[in-house]
């Protein structure tokens, strides 16, 4: 049995067309929309349907919950924010049929390939749709989420922020975002688990798409809060990228990257560059990706705490 799971779509129309037609090219026996579909994206009502059509299952996200108005959290909570404007024009964008399709969503769906052997999805995490799985947590917090999980592996997003870890015998995997990548690579990630006699195994991909007809379209369409939410598409990283990414490393089992040795002055030897941290895939240049030679990579920062991350609620 092979699922492929994509989540954290956010209404990136031309990112969620690339990721359908490689999980075409891949063929598995069933597809799955795992939540956060449709809001922070020039096109949420046209994102919405494709999904509709051509996945088997699909599941609520928190920002669907904020759309469909079960509740809303951090700062579309504020009237005077710009996400509330921004909630406000993708409820228009998307009309009341389509509103209450997203009110109606799932929390999970399992897949049985075996006996004991489950994959269960869902969009955050098994216990709700707000706490993000942060490859830096640690083991014991890590394993309140999954205690009274009766399966053998668990896909989810919510953090845009793919990797893999092993909690037990329990296979897990961020396999977001396939609209808002929030790794340092600006191309959309999806997972493809297979069942193998050996249990489940999970791969990420990652596909290329044009960034800047996504990012033309934030504009073209006038959605509130345009300017910022291309800066966090094109920046596709965290302030606290650096621990993130260390994380992810030590649970993919790689070693950490390789002190940067220079020759000794007039040696006359090429000083080698130390090799690119990301730990699943090759990220493409940020000046290809966009197109645009004033968009520069985001520089590195003090991280700052874990705790003061704040951009989960989409």
């Amino acid at each position: 049995m092979r699922v492929a799971i994509l989540a954290d779509i956010h209404g990136n129309l031309p990112a969620c067309e690339a990721v359908l037609e490689d999980i075409a090219r891949v063929a598995p026996d069933y597809v799955v929309a795992a939540g956060d579909l449709a809001l922070r994206g020039a096109h949420p009502r046209e994102t919405v349907e494709l999904l509709f059509d051509r996945c088997d299952a699909i599941l609520m996200g928190n920002t669907d919950c904020y759309l469909a108005g079960h509740y809303l959290g951090g700062a579309y909570r504020e009237r005077d924010h710009w996400k509330t404007e921004l909630l406000q024009w993708t409820r228009d964008q998307l009309g009341d049929p389509w509103l209450k399709k997203l009110g109606a969503l799932p929390f999970s769906v399992r897949y049985s390939p075996r006996r004991g052997q489950d994959l269960f999805v869902c969009h955050a995490n098994p216990r709700n749709l707000e706490d993000s799985l942060d490859p830096t947590l640690d083991e014991n917090t890590v394993r309140r989420y999954f205690q009274n999980l009766d399966a053998a592996a668990c896909a989810f997003g919510h953090l845009h922020f793919p990797y893999r870890r092993r909690v037990g015998r329990l296979l897990i995997a961020d396999v977001a975002s396939a609209g808002i990548p929030r790794d340092g690579d600006l191309r959309p990630a999806y997972g493809v688990f297979t069942f193998t006699p050996k249990g489940w195994r999970v791969q990420i991909r990652r596909v290329r798409y044009p960034v800047r007809k996504a990012t033309q379209a934030l504009t073209a369409r006038r959605v509130p809060g345009g300017p910022l939410l291309i800066h966090k598409l094109v920046e596709a990283r965290y302030r606290h990228h650096k621990a993130l990414m260390e994380a992810a490393r030590r649970h993919s089992g790689l070693p950490p990257p390789s002190p940067v040795l220079r020759p000794p002055p007039g040696s006359g030897l090429p000083h080698t560059p130390p090799p690119l941290e990301l730990p699943l895939v090759v990220p493409p240049l940020l000046k290809q990706a966009v197109g645009d030679e004033n968009h520069s990579a985001p520089s590195e920062e003090t991280p700052p705490p874990l705790s003061t991350l704040t951009d989960l609620d989409g």
